[in-house]
């Protein structure tokens, strides 16, 4: 088990992290810290720790373990505390893409709505309106068989030309293709 600073065991497995809160709470909360929400993300650990062990026997693997659809793997992501939209589409496409977890169906892959992402759909014209359900429902129309794969290079161009303030459009790979709706993008803030 790994040491905290001060010497005292941090908790790995699911029934050491359940049985142990307060060390969970110290290795969080520990310099550097692992997450702006030192408060809360103990509390997420723990009560994932419990929903590990009640519904997939103490081993978190069995979440896809049995080659889930992406819609049922993103279900049971959604269940834990602190998973939201955003994190459980990018687990199932890093599971799928990049750790070649087999999952039965990618039809049904979600975007993970952030602001690279909300900012090439709006300035592109692929996206009329800066919502989650609009975002997520768009993706498959443009990529029917996984929508999910649009997420990476959406993140990619919104991160590197398709800036908030100052966007590189004469060196985006969209250039000849994007209507540049510049200002559609410009109010788009973190969710």
């Amino acid at each position: 088990m790994a040491r905290l600073r001060t010497g005292q065991a941090a908790p790995q497995a699911p029934d050491d992290l359940a049985a142990n809160p307060e060390a969970v709470r110290a290795a969080v909360q520990q310099a550097p810290k692992l997450h702006r929400f030192v408060n809360t993300v103990p509390d997420w650990l723990v009560q994932a720790a419990h929903i590990v062990l009640d519904r997939y026997g103490g081993d978190a693997g069995r979440l896809w373990s049995d080659a889930p659809t992406a819609v049922e793997l993103r279900r049971r992501l959604e269940a834990f505390p602190g998973i939201g939209q955003k994190k459980a589409a990018m687990a199932v496409e890093i599971l799928a893409r990049d750790l070649g977890q087999p999952l039965q169906e990618l039809t049904g892959s979600d975007v993970a709505y952030d602001v690279h992402l909300q900012r090439v759909f709006l300035r592109t014209g692929l996206a009329e309106h800066d919502r989650v359900d609009h975002m997520v429902a768009v993706a498959p129309a443009l990529y029917p068989d996984c929508a999910g794969a649009l997420d990476m290079p959406a993140w990619d161009i919104g991160r590197r030309w398709c800036r908030p303030a100052d966007p590189d459009c004469p060196a985006c790979p969209l250039n000849t293709a994007c209507p540049r709706l510049i200002e559609r993008g410009s109010q788009v803030r973190g969710v």
